[in-house]
């Protein structure tokens, strides 16, 4: 874990990181953390994604539904508050007898289906990743006004709006694994993969208060919104699905089967 922590350290001195954002590294008890400022600028959402989500069609976007969308892709940039972060643990045991996992004093009971994924794991990274609060505020307010599609529009950006945030941090996550001869999964959130949202509490008490930004209501859903978390399994062994929707139980999930098609 050490050469993975050094070379994501090396990213916070500002290089090799393009325009995607500043990391910055810190310590807190035994775990090392690293949290990433996001430009909007990076984020690409296409057009055509959003139409699709909509039930419109996608090759021919009608009025009014084209300039809606359009105003809402040249909102991005407005978004200052995009973050996210993880940390990295070598300290962790996986029973595919029980389907858990256990860090430290923690148990996760995550299924059989996460746990096929993530058993070859060498190391385990646990992030959490937020668009910020103001596209949901943004889309409250339309609603309230009485305009109930730019509110729906809003929503739905704002939704692809912190996947994409995850995945540049996935991304750097990928990449400095791959100078250790190490591969990434995809990620897991609960809530998906049979992975109780629950447990998203248990995942939150690995990180510090506020963590980007993000808190737990109790209910366990996050706030902003419009925020992520789980955990990617690193090893050179595990393997990264590009159809897990096929896999995938949660049959009414927005994005399925549609993301790779317009991005």
């Amino acid at each position: 874990m050490q050469n993975l922590q050094e070379n994501i350290n090396v990213i916070s001195k500002g290089q090799d990181l393009n325009s995607i954002g500043k990391i910055i590294k810190y310590k807190q008890d035994y775990m090392d953390f690293f949290t990433v400022e996001i430009n909007p600028c990076d984020i690409h959402i296409g057009k055509k994604l959003i139409a699709e989500l909509m039930g419109v069609d996608p090759e021919n976007i009608p009025e009014p539904y084209n300039g809606i969308i359009q105003r809402e892709l040249d909102q991005i940039i407005n978004y200052r508050n995009i973050r996210g972060g993880f940390c990295i643990s070598e300290n962790f045991e996986i029973s595919k007898k029980d389907n858990v996992f256990r860090f430290e004093n923690t148990e996760f009971i995550a299924g059989k289906q996460l746990i096929s994924k993530l058993v070859n794991s060498e190391r385990l990274a646990f992030f959490i990743c937020t668009a910020g609060e103001e596209i949901t505020l943004r889309s409250r307010e339309q609603m309230r006004t009485g305009d109930m599609l730019e509110g729906y529009v809003s929503d739905i950006t704002g939704s692809l709006l912190v996947e994409g945030a995850m995945d540049l941090l996935h991304d750097i996550l990928r990449k400095k694994c791959i100078e250790e001869g190490l591969k990434i999964t995809n990620r897991y959130s609960p809530g998906y993969c049979n992975w109780k949202v629950t447990e998203q509490r248990k995942l939150f008490r690995l990180f510090p208060e506020n963590f980007c930004g993000v808190r737990l209501s109790e209910s366990a859903m996050m706030i902003p919104l419009k925020s992520v978390s789980g955990v990617i399994g690193i090893g050179r062994d595990v393997e990264y699905d590009q159809h897990l929707c096929n896999e995938c139980s949660e049959i009414i999930c927005t994005f399925r089967n549609t993301k790779n098609r317009y991005t």
